[in-house]
């Protein structure tokens, strides 16, 4: 029996310095039965004539008139693909060879399993390892509740089973972070993990979404937060999404005014959650735990931050759900 047709799509605008090894790190996978849709989104630098130059049978490549965006991109994509099995790629990130052959053997065994990412290491613009990483080890029961703080897959890392992203598309209004609103949508319905094994670099340069618009990001990620805290019947204040955004930022300064608001807002989350049962007790009791311990460390490391920690409420919702 042949082996099932993957189909990876790229879609690319302006990315002349990286665009040749992201093909080439997809032409050169061991696993063989594949096309590589690569969508031009109106590229005004030598994007179009690099790849236009890569002769392979295997590559599809659409051109758009003008730049239509991210959105309208990844779905036209989407509606072209033919494989059983598909990967969303970035511009300017790396495959590792045997990257599809592991994943779709994977999910061959896990019928169950709809999405399936793995670990990234990170490089610089010129393709250099940088210290640091993604390591997503949480189980698939586990990451809806992780999902309600912070994104927890990668674009690249991503494979689908084609009837799993098929009853999807990007959502317009989110050229940011539209990966994370259709794999929210995705986990609601399928399950999802992410291999425990590095098959990506990811690319960490100037030019990305992350370091040249961090002010719509953010504003982009508020909203994310928004439409998942109303679904668990919470009209979320702008004080209390701040207090969201808060949680997930990376080492932040806290003292123990926003530390305290920070514990009343967790211990809302599980209260609305008890009712709702919107995501699995345990699991989200876990979760908020673990943000709650990462509060308490950003706090500082002294007597009164133990305090805070061993006397929260959390701390007992945490014990309990072992239990």
């Amino acid at each position: 029996m042949p082996s099932p047709l993957l189909s990876v799509i790229i879609p690319v605008y302006n990315a002349e310095q990286y665009i040749k090894d992201a093909v080439a790190s997809i032409l050169n996978q061991t696993y063989k039965n594949l096309e590589l849709i690569i969508i031009d989104d109106g590229s005004t630098d030598n994007t179009l004539q690099i790849v236009t130059s890569i002769q392979d049978k295997k590559i599809v490549l659409v051109k758009n008139k003008i730049n239509r965006g991210q959105i309208y991109t990844r779905n036209l994509g989407l509606k072209m693909a033919k494989g059983m099995y598909i990967g969303m790629f970035d511009a300017d990130d790396i495959a590792y060879p045997d990257k599809y052959e592991t994943q779709i053997a994977f999910l061959e065994k896990n019928k169950d399993v709809g999405m399936l990412g793995s670990w990234a290491r990170f490089i610089d613009a010129d393709g250099k390892r940088m210290k640091g990483g993604w390591q997503l080890k949480a189980k698939p029961e586990m990451i809806p509740s992780i999902m309600l703080f912070k994104n927890y897959f990668l674009q690249s890392a991503v494979v689908y089973r084609k009837e799993c992203i098929h009853n999807f598309s990007f959502k317009e209004g989110f050229d940011i972070g539209e990966d994370y609103v259709i794999w929210l949508e995705i986990i609601e319905k399928y399950k999802a993990w992410n291999l425990q094994k590095y098959l990506v670099d990811y690319r960490i340069h100037p030019e990305s979404v992350t370091n040249s618009r961090p002010e719509l990001q953010l504003e982009k990620e508020k909203e994310i937060f928004r439409q998942q805290l109303a679904k668990l019947g919470i009209e979320a204040t702008e004080e209390e999404l701040d207090l969201h955004l808060l949680i997930k930022a990376k080492n932040p300064a806290i003292d123990t005014k926003t530390l305290k608001e920070i514990e009343r807002w967790l211990l809302k989350i599980g209260a609305y959650n008890d009712k709702s049962m919107r995501y699995d007790k345990k699991m989200l009791s876990r979760t908020i735990f673990n943000r709650w311990l990462k509060a308490c460390k950003n706090y500082g490391l002294h007597m009164r931050m133990f305090y805070f920690l061993g006397t929260s409420k959390l701390l007992k919702q945490y014990i309990k759900s072992y239990f």
